[in-house]
């Protein structure tokens, strides 16, 4: 029997269709671009070509190639056929061999064990309740001493705003309250993350304001992400907070908000090489 489609399937699946920002596939990216675009942290130092790389939960026609003009072997997995989609157009445009596999993140059984050089997820963790299968499963399928580069959400202030908006237009100025901006949802793992607005607002590649469903988020503890990693045998090497630097901005707005609580956060870990 075939899996029912879940609710956040079906919901990435018009998002991508009306082109949020995580779905405008690069058309026009040179390999120095590339370079930069996957690499902002500084977290790979030796050259990628000719590794394994699997971009998790990552469909959306962006780093896939941007792995893939790096000269590095590319396997893209996600639960949306609409992201996948863009990263059929991107290795086409660029006649690169992209492997596209549609599947969920919890579920990694397309590959044997210990295949990939580089696990990257960019932000995706968040949309399911339970980090614990994914760990397993990244644990599995990555050598020893590979790469696991996790992007997630910042969990003390993850719900902290009031609106569900995302893309170009968030609605910050409706969450300063004079002297700070609200923590108000529970510190726990697990817990979903409620909005007063249901949908995502953004802007697409035509300059068109869309408004669509949110799918659901999740709140996961500090805790919960690092021994989640230490337990599955990955050594944390690397953190990095993505902060906001314009300290005179005005209050209620987004540069203001990201420059007192940064929103996003990246954990390079490094799969153990545990004797058997």
């Amino acid at each position: 029997m075939a899996q029912e489609t879940s609710p956040n399937e079906r919901i990435w699946d018009e998002l991508a269709m009306n082109g949020v920002l995580c779905s405008q596939p690069k058309l026009e990216l040179t390999a120095a671009q590339a370079k930069q675009y996957i690499n902002k942290n500084g977290f790979y130092k030796d050259d990628l070509k000719g590794k394994n790389v699997l971009c998790l939960a990552c469909g959306g026609g962006q780093q896939s190639i941007g792995f893939a003009l790096l000269g590095a072997n590319v396997t893209v997995v996600d639960f949306s056929s609409e992201q996948l989609a863009k990263d059929k157009l991107v290795a086409e445009k660029y006649g690169k061999s992209i492997s596209i596999i549609k599947a969920d993140m919890r579920d990694l059984s397309f590959s044997e064990n210990a295949v990939f050089d580089i696990v990257y997820q960019p932000y995706s963790i968040n949309y399911i309740p339970s980090t614990e299968n994914v760990f397993k499963e990244v644990a599995r399928v990555i050598k020893p001493g590979g790469l696991y580069d996790l992007m997630f959400h910042n969990p003390y202030i993850h719900g902290s705003w009031k609106d569900g908006c995302w893309g170009t237009e968030w609605k910050t100025a409706e969450l300063w309250e004079g002297k700070g901006y609200p923590i108000w949802q529970p510190y726990k793992d697990g817990s979903p993350i409620k909005t007063l607005d249901p949908n995502w607002n953004f802007t697409n590649a035509n300059d068109e304001a869309i408004k669509i469903k949110s799918p659901q988020e999740y709140r996961h503890t500090m805790s919960t992400i690092l021994n989640g990693l230490i337990s599955n045998g990955f050594e944390i090497l690397e953190f990095k907070e993505e902060v906001g630097l314009n300290y005179d901005s005005v209050p209620g707005t987004w540069e203001h908000y990201t420059s007192c609580a940064p929103p996003w956060i990246y954990v390079l870990s490094k799969k153990k090489n545990i004797p058997q």
